[in-house]
């Protein structure tokens, strides 16, 4: 593929698969993963040998020349990797372009699973891919093409949003002043396995910080009130369990509740280990990680 990226020279720019994560609007990805990635402390994902990205770019020309016989617009592929005029590291690696137009086509591929999702509208994240290769490329339409499940084909067209384009640069180039200073940005709910990538280890030492003191009062709070909604849940399962006793289950207007047997197998390491210590250990799996405990401090802080 002509524009194909490496992993390297990712690194050196934000591009349209980047943008979505800088916003802090990605499903796959948050800011602060991203940032991990560019600044290198954390390796980012090798997709080399990834199938389902082998395929999609095998697909990519059959999606470009289907998108073109169900419109009838000729499409070529982008000659270059396209630099935002301003900023050297924001740039677009286009898909193709629509000749005698100033529109671009962007071509996706995806497992029948999403099709709802793509029936119901674009996916945020490739609305922001395709208004971002606008803005850097100039140019005032994309068309976004995607082969379902290599079943459904289906192809939107998404107008350039100026306002949105500008927002996009200002947070890009926040984003990318935090990469060059090393100033990891703000972690979401969902960055607590990258936290823990990022910092496997630690020192001895501990920080004293008396205004995060309300906000862990908060989170024992919070703690409290899940244990006893759990409490709560266990106490309802176990009324209907017993309502159900050896019947399948209960039905109401609105529910169906069943209580059904299910047959599961699973190896039992008690007698493994003991009929085959050996072997055992050879299989056993050491794994170091980082627990986050809130006990009550009996040092007073002076």
């Amino acid at each position: 593929m002509q524009n194909a990226v490496t992993q390297d020279e990712r690194q050196l720019f934000i591009g349209g698969s980047d943008i979505a994560a800088v916003m802090g609007m990605s499903r796959w990805k948050t800011p602060l993963r991203l940032w991990s990635e560019k600044t290198g402390k954390i390796e980012a994902p090798d997709l080399s040998d990834n199938e389902a990205v082998e395929m999609g770019t095998d697909l990519e020309e059959f999606v470009a020349q289907k998108f073109a016989q169900r419109t009838g617009k000729t499409v070529r592929r982008a000659p270059k990797k396209y630099i935002h005029k301003d900023y050297d590291f924001m740039a677009a690696n286009v898909d193709r372009l629509i000749t005698s137009t100033d529109e671009l086509l962007e071509c996706k591929t995806c497992t029948l699973w999403k099709k709802e999702e793509w029936e119901a509208g674009i996916p945020e994240e490739y609305i922001l891919q395709v208004i971002w290769y606008l803005g850097i490329t100039g140019r005032s339409a994309g068309w976004i093409a995607v082969l379902i499940g290599g079943q459904k084909f289906m192809y939107k067209k998404i107008d350039f949003d100026t306002e949105l384009f500008d927002t996009m640069v200002e947070k890009a180039r926040l984003f990318w002043q935090c990469v060059q200073d090393e100033i990891p940005p703000e972690a979401m709910p969902q960055d607590s396995d990258t936290l823990l990538e990022l910092y496997p280890e630690h020192t001895q030492d501990f920080i004293e910080n008396q205004d995060i003191e309300e906000r862990v009062a908060y989170l024992q709070e919070v703690k409290m009130q899940i244990k006893d909604m759990q409490d709560e849940q266990k106490m309802i399962e176990t009324e209907l369990k017993s309502m159900i006793a050896d019947r399948s289950g209960i039905l109401t207007q609105k529910y169906k509740i069943t209580w059904n047997a299910q047959i599961s197998k699973r190896i039992d390491t008690t007698i493994f280990r003991e009929e085959m210590p050996d072997i055992a250990e050879r299989f056993l799996i050491q794994n170091t990680t980082r627990v986050l405990r809130i006990t009550k401090n009996k040092e007073k802080i002076a």
